[in-house]
């Protein structure tokens, strides 16, 4: 088992630039066809299992053109054994046919998986990034709307007769609390959550569903970054047990201890982007 030796926390807020629609199923008091997801209250929120799937395709949208990155973007056809289809079930043929032990396993998987997979997660290995549900941002009174539709022909172009439907929608300006950890990043795992975080805050990143209608289009704004660095021999137990506890003379309980009081802040955000995603075009050719 490796060392715990990095992590990264990185907040903000996704601010809704047109109206926002995540289904939420049937068993809602909505009276829309498709309400939105909501909380217990019954409040409106984006589960990060969604988002999750929005940034990841986000960053593949882009990474397959860069020079130094793998990406299957879940494609069989990639050869990735992180897609499900014939060449993982070639790699798992493989690891029972010649009784891998956990070193070869781990050795194959660094050699087989893309970048991408290897980021996000995939069947052999969990995500690196982890992505919390997105409530709404403080002083937030979201406002709801239930929008019609109809069905189209796609050979006509024109509206199918009794094919007609509501959906609930997010209203757009409404901002929601954005964060992510991620745990013990390679130099391009770095620069791949850098990539769309920039995606992000340029406003190119979407969310939900019924994209193609307009909706879930957004923009990431005041975004931070905080660091917890235990690479240092000299300064690493005492920086995790900052982290753990609390810094020296703070005063302050465990449970009101913020992520600036266990990890340092990064002061020039932009600089940090821009270092990172950077990395990514090392070693392309002249």
């Amino acid at each position: 088992m490796s060392m715990f030796e990095r992590r990264y926390l990185l907040t903000g807020q996704i601010v809704l630039r047109t109206a926002l629609h995540i289904g939420g199923g049937s068993g809602t008091l909505s009276v829309s066809d498709s309400p939105i997801v909501r909380t217990p209250e019954g409040r409106p929120f984006i589960p990060g299992s969604s988002f999750k799937g929005a940034f990841r395709s986000t960053v593949e949208r882009i990474a397959g053109a860069l020079p130094t990155v793998r990406t299957c973007a879940l494609l069989d056809e990639a050869g990735c054994p992180g897609v499900q289809g014939e060449s993982q079930r070639e790699f798992n043929r493989r690891r029972r046919d010649e009784r891998w032990d956990e070193a070869k396993l781990v050795q194959e998987l660094v050699a087989a998986l893309c970048d991408t997979c290897k980021l996000f997660g995939s069947p052999f290995a969990a995500s690196k990034l982890r992505f919390s549900d997105l409530y709404l941002a403080a002083g937030e009174d979201p406002v709801t709307q239930v929008r019609d539709g109809v069905g189209i022909d796609h050979d006509s172009e024109r509206a199918v007769e009794h094919i007609k439907f509501d959906f609930e929608v997010v209203e757009a300006n409404t901002a929601f609390d954005l964060e992510l950890n991620l745990d013990d990043p390679t130099a391009t795992d770095l620069g791949l959550t850098c990539l769309g975080l920039c995606e992000y805050l340029a406003g190119f990143g979407g969310l939900g569903g019924k994209r193609s209608r307009g909706l879930g289009g957004c923009r990431l704004v005041n975004l931070k970054v905080y660091e917890l660095d235990l690479t240092d021999e000299k300064t690493r137990v005492q920086r995790l047990r900052d982290y753990l506890l609390g810094r020296e003379g703070a005063g302050q309980r465990l449970a009101a201890l913020t992520a600036a009081d266990r990890m340092t802040p990064i002061d020039d955000v932009d600089s940090f982007l821009r270092h990172h995603v950077d990395h990514l075009f090392e070693g392309r050719s002249a």
